[in-house]
């Protein structure tokens, strides 16, 4: 009976490390997972070491504030590691090549599963996570060619965003979508605190220019923190499920991420914005390499989602873009542009692939 030690560090990773764990149980009867994540890891049977919320945190300055906190947990971590038959990091580099050093050099497998982002931010970092692991499983075709050149062992199994349900088939038109703008700020405590404010100006001055008959919602995670009150006041409905906003809203704000993957295979137009400290968006502009910031933009290779970063990040250029959206021509232009995103992604089999591949690693065989 195998036991697997698997991190994931956000919201997106627990979702795609519980399918993928759903799809090792299939392959591995009976197989056990210690190491963190969050709901949707547990309830697939995870004996998670931490809470996602503690070290689900972004920007340098914001992880060195827990230091301490990481640093205990890595030794926890490193200890447990060590009884496990391979570890599955699932994104989160900052501890995970750390700790699949650490798993490599006693011997434990290491099969990383969803590859860090080192093609924008980190090429100097392959090295290191070519020395740190046994086989990457990829999400995005590119990659491939990519991390091979350094020397590591890459397989290209799809996006696990195409095996949920609700994404697998085209989205609906511009014109089976109501009035709606929805507001997705993020899972983070600290994105809902940089991004909500800003946010809820940028929906009233979009309303003055013109659309005050519109709905404006936001998806606000149950574990957070957020100002009810003010939300109310500003005529912003907080909806439960972000996924089914985002399939019926003409239009969205969403923050930076894995999110702007989901909303374009929700087929919702929308605009990107990020907010982070001064700090560590001054380091991140030194280390990432590339002209675009949205996934979306960066699989396509041009500007199609509008990027508002950092101080770039007001009111009123928001709204502004939010209007263009707005009219059906542009909101079709994205449209047609977000199904170019789906087929290169592929088809759903995501998790199913990566857990098949684990299967051939750690035992030998055919795929």
């Amino acid at each position: 009976m195998k036991t697997f030690f698997i991190v994931a560090g956000e919201s997106s990773g627990d979702l795609h490390g519980a399918k993928l764990m759903r799809a090792l149980k299939q392959q591995y009867r009976g197989c056990q997972f210690k190491g963190i994540g969050g709901d949707a890891m547990r309830a697939e049977g995870l004996d998670s070491l931490a809470s996602l919320s503690d070290i689900a945190v972004v920007g340098f300055y914001e992880v060195a504030k827990k230091y301490g906190m990481f640093r205990k947990l890595m030794r926890v971590c490193k200890t447990e590691v060590a009884s496990c038959d391979a570890f599955i990091p699932v994104d989160y580099p900052g501890f995970n090549i750390r700790l699949s050093t650490h798993a490599k050099s006693i011997g434990i497998p290491v099969l990383y599963y969803i590859a860090p982002q080192l093609w924008a931010w980190g090429k100097k970092r392959a090295a290191k996570l070519a020395a740190a692991i046994d086989h990457l499983l990829v999400v995005f075709p590119f990659e491939v060619e990519f991390f091979e050149q350094f020397g590591i062992a890459t397989t290209f199994v799809g996006h696990p965003l195409l095996d949920e349900p609700a994404l697998k088939d085209v989205p609906p038109a511009i014109s089976e979508r109501s009035n709606t703008l929805a507001l997705m700020p993020g899972s983070r405590q600290q994105e809902i605190e940089r991004h909500m404010k800003v946010m809820t100006d940028a929906a009233s001055e979009f309303r003055r220019r013109g659309h005050a008959d519109w709905e404006v919602c936001t998806a606000i995670p149950a574990h957070l923190s957020v100002n009810y009150a003010e939300l109310s006041k500003a005529n912003i409905r907080v909806v439960p499920q972000a996924r089914e906003t985002m399939l019926h809203a003409s239009i969205g704000l969403v923050k930076t991420g894995t999110s702007n993957l989901e909303a374009a295979l929700c087929g919702m137009p929308f605009a990107m914005m990020y907010r982070t400290s001064a700090l560590s968006y001054g380091i991140a502009r030194r280390l990432i390499s590339l002209e675009y910031i949205s996934l979306v933009n960066i699989l396509l290779g041009k500007s199609v989602v509008p990027e508002l970063i950092q101080q770039d990040a007001q009111p009123a250029a928001i709204a502004q873009a939010l209007s263009d959206l707005s009219r059906p021509e542009l909101a079709l232009k994205q449209q047609e542009e977000f199904m170019a995103v789906r087929n290169l992604l592929g088809g759903p089999g995501a998790s199913d692939a990566a857990a098949r591949r684990i299967r051939v690693l750690l035992d030998g065989g055919d795929v």
